[in-house]
């Protein structure tokens, strides 16, 4: 197993390149530290950039409790970030891409979204956004799945990366929309019927997402997963679901039905990346038939 960190070399990117070797220590995978230098500036300043970096990035490595012993590589290369990260992933045959995360706001919204959503459409491996200082393996993951294949792709990703073995609690949600509610169906009815209504429909989804879990082949781990469904708009919900649970990390698929299918395009999704303090674990599209 491959992982690639890419870092800016700020404080706050530390918090990607500890996690990242955590997970690499952990499944015994090689990691790369990567960075970009932007080649959008004179040749002798791209020159000096490519050395500062280097020797900042070595002494990363020495300085990392997290990176103690761990066989670390470390690459810098000029160019657009994307795009290098991209390559970079591809050319390693990478299992997972780790990014840092500025703090929020407009920047935040900017930079993580654009880097993310490329990333994620070079659709080669997962990316795992940090939010948080890692201070161990993840405790309490939450899963938002919508019982699509992007969905499962998410589910396998984690658990490739050994993210249930470890006694994390994990509760996987479904978001559900109520038929007819706000239309002629539920206008008028009673509210006794409408939490009736609501009721049957929460318990069929509870049963279709059973159904889904145990067709896709995953192990979640020793302990089974929480089940949980919500009526809302899925990113409202997963949200609200992430302060209940103190959840730490988000897993999330793309593609054409994914949870996150339009957070690449700038809509539902993007409040996850935008607004989200935890972890997020968003796993790539498939890949376009031949």
């Amino acid at each position: 197993m491959r992982l690639i960190c890419a870092t800016d070399l700020s404080a706050r990117s530390d918090r990607a390149v500890r996690r990242a070797a955590m997970l690499a220590r952990a499944r015994g995978a090689e990691l790369l530290l990567l960075h970009v230098v932007d080649d959008d500036q004179p040749a002798r300043l791209v020159e000096a950039a490519l050395r500062e970096a280097a020797e900042l990035l070595r002494a990363q490595v020495a300085g990392l409790a997290e990176l103690n012993g761990l066989p670390t590589q470390v690459l810098v290369q000029t160019g657009d970030a994307f795009d290098a990260i991209l390559r970079a992933a591809q050319a390693q045959g990478a299992d997972l891409v780790v990014l840092g995360t500025p703090r929020r706001g407009l920047l935040r919204n900017m930079v993580v979204g654009t880097t993310a959503e490329r990333v994620v459409r070079g659709g080669c491996c997962p990316v795992l956004m940090v939010n948080l200082l890692p201070t161990g393996p993840y405790r309490r993951i939450l899963a938002a799945v919508d019982l699509s294949d992007a969905s499962a792709r998410a589910l396998r990703a984690a658990a490739a990366l050994g993210l249930f073995a470890g006694g994390a609690k994990l509760t996987v949600l479904h978001a559900f929309a109520l038929p007819g509610k706000g239309g002629l169906a539920l206008g008028d009815a009673p509210q006794e019927a409408i939490e009736e209504h609501r009721q049957v429909t929460a318990e069929q989804a509870e049963a279709e997402l059973a159904r889904f879990l145990a067709g896709i082949g995953v192990d979640l781990g020793p302990a089974a997963p929480r089940l949980a469904v919500e009526e809302g708009r899925p990113a409202t919900v997963v949200k609200q679901a992430v302060r209940r649970l103190r959840a730490e990390l988000v897993l999330a698929g793309t593609g054409r039905h994914g949870v996150l299918h339009r957070v690449l395009l700038g809509s539902v999704a993007a409040e996850l990346v935008a607004e989200l303090d935890c972890d997020l674990l968003i796993a790539p599209p498939p890949e376009p038939p031949a």
